[in-house]
């Protein structure tokens, strides 16, 4: 078949064209290929393929259509028809009793690029009523070039409960870093190294050191591509948790697999003959073919060996690698002895307590030893026949260099480390990425988590999510800037409890003046906000009852003089005056509760574009027609034009207020300027000049106060109208003054567009 790369562009477009027909007429169809369980011989999931069949090309190759959907633009949309048609098809075989499987589709990296992918895949999960558990996203290293993006997405996803797995992984550079930084259940080793692993030493050495890799970060491994035998005995040996490939079976049909999983029994029991071969043909075969993959085992850096239990002793069946040799030993030492008689006494209980978890069939079951001075790192894997562990290997890594760097760093770093962990604050060390590489131990008295629990994770796996994007906003923000920042936020104990945590994050300057990490000093500041709260609280209380009493000191004075005239009427001691005292009195009662009605309700009168300089002037005429030896100057010609979005009565009564308050400073009359100019950061400013008496400091710092008046019989509640209104539009007031030469008011307001927020 002619590649598709080659084609020239009318052709390419030809199929294009045709691709976007077959995908509006729903052409698309989904092959299954099972992965099977190496320790048992099970099928326990199945890779959605899409394919196309052409009607000139028949069907087409899982490439072309990968190819003609990104040049269609119809990715995503082919994308989110796999999952949901793969979730459907996994809930159909549930509902017919077949074994439950998990289904895994492949993604692109524009899937990643997607803001909605969390919410599409839980909505297809709602639709479908699959459970989480049950869907596999894979991913590969291309497609997860953008680190911190693509964290944020996998965890997401993790929370909704999906797998994640790492797809194609050993054909990128950079396979190690993405095995720490990514929060994954799996990865999938490229079936280029699968292929090559029984003919190139340095392959199986990758595949073997990449396994005990993912066993120290407790990730799954599976291979991709096996299709010989010799292949899936070496994976089997070294451990490998499932396969998939020619070998076990080509990608088939929806009906087809189900067929296969109806038989699943039989069908089991006989893949997993073909692994052990009735006569533990693995084992055999292993014996047999010991001599021809020794070059591996034995060229490998690290170490392998296995062992079995007879009776209550753990002999060594295998004995390979040249950390062997470094060690001062040679393979015939080793195999056939029991292990209490190769190992120091001290050392004895530790590692026979290893040896009996793995033999109980534990995974994941880790050693550290020492011999002869080398360090070494041991995973122990069970190798299950019948469902008995027949034999347990182990996979080792040399960490003696790790270890001395280790021990050095400690040492240098020990008086330091000492003030940290006796520190009350906790102190994270977080790099670029957002992993956090150390935290104090204070974490277990703050937050009641242990630092191991969260040493090495991404920040997002460990916060809530809105917290863990500021965290991370705030990260960027100062690796960028190479500047402090303090930020505050919320994080729950392991009770659920909500702590509030002041952080003071630091960049950390390498000398080529980057910043690969940031320090953070955090601090409990739970107690703190608390007093803060209480405090205002207590201010308020403080507030209200001022108020409350000026009230009742106001309406008390008018309230007793019209009691006083009341008894007067009914002694028949009345004279007309006292009526026009009463309605004088009744008339300061009603301005008193007016006021503080305003007050007290919500600003949410409805506000509207109006021409500030006409509203001056039709405040200034009511104003002036009410004088007779004060005149009023409008200055006006800068905001021409200008136009607010305000609600007139207020700001009508706001200037009303601010006029009369200076006519009454002017007993003996003059002339109040009204002056209005536009300032450049889209803020219009008016002054209010006039010479009246003016104001001390003293004064000016309690103006605002309720019931705080420098006239005689006023309350105070007029500024603090005042007050309200340029909160409630978002604009500000300045008092300045001196004593005997006047006062000027400053009122400003934002020349907007739209609608202010309004502010109770």
């Amino acid at each position: 078949m002619v590649r598709i790369q080659t084609m020239n562009q009318k052709e390419l477009d030809r199929y294009v064209r045709d691709f976007h027909q077959a995908v509006v007429n729903q052409q698309l169809s989904l092959y299954y290929q099972p992965l099977y369980d190496l320790r048992t011989g099970k099928i326990i999931g199945a890779e959605a393929l899409v394919r196309w069949n052409h009607h000139q090309r028949g069907l087409l190759p899982p490439e072309w259509v990968f190819l003609l959907a990104e040049k269609s633009g119809l990715i995503l949309l082919v994308e989110e028809w796999v999952i949901r048609t793969a979730c459907k098809q996994n809930k159909a075989w549930q509902d017919a009793g077949l074994p439950p499987l998990v289904t895994c589709v492949n993604l692109s990296s524009y899937a990643l690029e997607s803001e909605q992918l969390g919410n599409t895949i839980q909505t297809i999960l709602d639709e479908t009523n699959l459970q989480p558990h049950y869907l596999e996203l894979e991913f590969t290293e291309d497609s997860t070039r953008d680190g911190e993006r693509t964290i944020e997405i996998l965890a997401e996803l993790k929370r909704i409960g999906v797998k994640i797995s790492l797809d194609d992984f050993g054909k990128g550079y950079s396979s190690i870093q993405h095995l720490s930084r990514f929060p994954m259940n799996k990865l999938k080793i490229d079936q280029s190294c699968v292929k090559e692993c029984m003919s190139d030493v340095t392959q199986a050495t990758v595949i073997k050191t990449v396994m005990a890799m993912a066993r120290s970060l407790g990730v799954q491994v599976t291979a991709e591509g096996v299709e010989t035998q010799d292949q899936l005995d070496f994976l089997w040996q070294l451990g490998c948790d499932s396969a998939q490939g020619f070998w076990f079976s080509e990608p088939m049909p929806a009906e087809d697999l189900a067929r296969v999983l109806k038989r699943e029994e039989r069908f089991r029991n006989s893949a997993f003959l073909l692994l052990n071969g009735g006569q533990h043909r693995a084992i055999d075969t292993y014996e047999v073919n010991q001599r021809e993959r020794g070059d591996v085992l034995r060229k490998q850096q690290g170490m392998t060996f296995a062992f079995r239990k007879q009776g209550d002793a753990f002999i060594h069946t295998l004995c390979e690698g040249e950390m062997l040799f470094r060690m001062g030993m040679t393979p015939e030492q080793v195999i056939g002895q029991d292990l209490l008689n190769m190992i120091p006494t001290e050392e004895i209980p530790r590692k026979m307590e290893s040896y009996e978890r793995a033999w109980s069939g534990e995974q994941n079951v880790f050693y550290e030893g020492s011999v002869n001075g080398i360090r070494y790192l041991a995973a122990f894997r069970p190798i299950f026949s019948d469902g008995r562990v027949k034999e347990v290997i182990a996979s080792c890594v040399d960490i003696t260099e790790l270890k001395k760097a280790q021990e050095a760093e400690r040492m240098s770093e020990s008086p330091y480390r000492l003030i940290a962990e006796n520190l009350s604050d906790i102190i994270v060390i977080i790099n670029s990425q957002g992993i956090i590489t150390y935290i104090s131990p204070s974490v277990q008295s703050v937050l009641e988590i242990a630092p191991d629990e969260v040493v090495n994770r991404h920040l997002l796996a460990v916060l809530p999510l809105e917290t863990g994007r500021l965290v991370m906003q705030t990260i960027r923000q100062i690796t960028v800037e190479k500047q402090p920042r303090l930020i505050t936020f919320t994080c729950p104990d392991r009770n659920g409890k909500k702590i509030t945590l002041e952080a003071k994050g630091t960049p950390v300057i390498q000398e080529e003046h980057e910043t690969n990490q940031v320090i953070f000093i955090i601090r409990n500041h739970t107690k703190h906000v608390q007093t803060e709260e209480f405090l205002q609280k207590i201010d308020k209380l403080s507030v209200i009852g001022q108020m409350a009493a000026g009230v009742a000191h106001e309406i008390r004075n008018p309230v007793t003089s019209i009691k006083g005239f009341v008894q007067l009427l009914r002694r028949d001691q009345w004279k007309w005056e006292y009526f026009d005292i009463m309605q004088a009195e009744f008339h300061q009662l009603e301005s008193v509760l007016r006021e503080y009605v305003f007050l007290s309700r919500e600003c949410t009168e409805s506000y509207e574009p109006k021409n500030l300089a006409n509203l001056l002037r039709q405040v200034t005429r009511l104003v002036q027609a009410k004088l007779e030896c004060h005149h009023l100057v409008l200055d006006v010609q800068e905001v021409e034009g200008s136009m607010i979005w305000c609600d007139q009565n207020q700001i009508q009564q706001l200037f009303m207020n601010l006029l009369s308050n200076s006519v009454e400073s002017m007993q003996d009359g003059g002339t109040i300027h009204i002056v209005a100019r536009r300032k450049e950061s889209e803020q219009v400013m008016i002054r209010i000049i006039d010479q009246g008496c003016g104001m001390a400091e003293e004064r000016l710092k309690r103006l605002g106060e309720p019931f705080y008046s420098t006239k005689e019989k006023g309350t105070g509640l007029g500024l603090m109208i005042c007050y309200k209104i340029m909160q409630a539009h978002d604009g500000y007031i300045h008092f300045s003054s001196t004593p005997n030469k006047g006062t000027t008011v400053e009122v400003s307001f934002p020349l907007r567009k739209s609608n202010p927020r309004l502010d109770p």
